[in-house]
């Protein structure tokens, strides 16, 4: 069984794999075309007019990872894609300082929202916590997937496909093995939501740990690990049985 540790090497490894190859049967396509423009296809979208691409080389103003992997470089502007393997776990990366870099205080009031949610519902210091779920508004989930340039972001698309990444050539035109999708499009047909879960397997609920600013953080120190409070991603997906708070008006 992969530790924690390699899991996260392999992943990343994965990543790299993934944008590696997709910029590569970008810019073969342009090769074989001359140097001129192509057009990019999936099954889900078009996007004409590219000439190169390349990956995101910034970060965020935090320091965490961007949104932007690849850049698509077109007749009219670049384009930016965040790219997910197909059963990625979260659509928006960064976690609290991510979050509070985009929407100031949005964080904040989800955890301490969750935090209240816990103590009503009778958590004890060492009980076990559920993963805790806040569905974000219409408002909010549109700045959070598409992001902004303190985000190393706008996206534009997203990509999601296989780690590795095939392609077709046919005249001007390279077709890849992932979607293509539009983030405005995605964010305005689907619900999105605030997850919260451990970072560590032995992580527990400790109703007085709280970080410099006072928010609460509700997961206790790893025994093991050392790791304090929680993973903060935001995602499509609710487990079944799980509560949904409310912490916006």
């Amino acid at each position: 069984m992969l530790s924690f540790k390699q899991y996260l090497v392999e992943a990343g490894v994965s990543a790299e794999r993934q944008e590696t190859g997709f910029v590569s049967a970008i810019n073969d396509a342009v090769e074989k075309n001359g140097g001129k423009p192509i057009t990019v296809k999936t099954k889900d979208a078009t996007i004409r007019g590219v000439v190169k691409a390349d990956k995101f080389g910034g970060r965020q103003r935090s320091g965490s990872e961007p949104y932007t992997d690849v850049q698509l470089f077109t007749s009219k502007g670049i384009i930016n894609l965040s790219m997910k393997g197909p059963s990625a776990p979260s659509l928006a990366g960064g976690g609290l300082r991510g979050v509070e870099e985009i929407i100031p205080g949005i964080g904040a009031r989800f955890f301490r929202a969750a935090y209240d949610n816990h103590i009503k519902k009778g958590l004890k210091l060492g009980d076990k916590i559920p993963d805790t779920y806040g569905k974000l508004n219409d408002k909010d989930k549109n700045l959070l997937v598409i992001g902004n340039q303190a985000m190393g972001g706008p996206i534009h698309y997203m990509y999601i496909g296989p780690m590795d990444v095939t392609s077709s050539v046919s005249g001007s035109t390279v077709s890849v093995n992932g979607k293509l999708i539009d983030a405005k499009k995605y964010s305005k047909e689907h619900d999105l939501y605030f997850r919260l879960r451990a970072r560590r397997v032995d992580q527990t609920f400790d109703p007085k740990a709280s970080d410099k600013n006072g928010i609460p953080k509700i997961y206790g120190k790893s025994p093991s690990r050392g790791d304090s409070a929680g993973r903060l991603v935001v995602t499509d997906k609710v487990a079944s049985a799980r509560d949904i708070i409310v912490f916006w008006c």
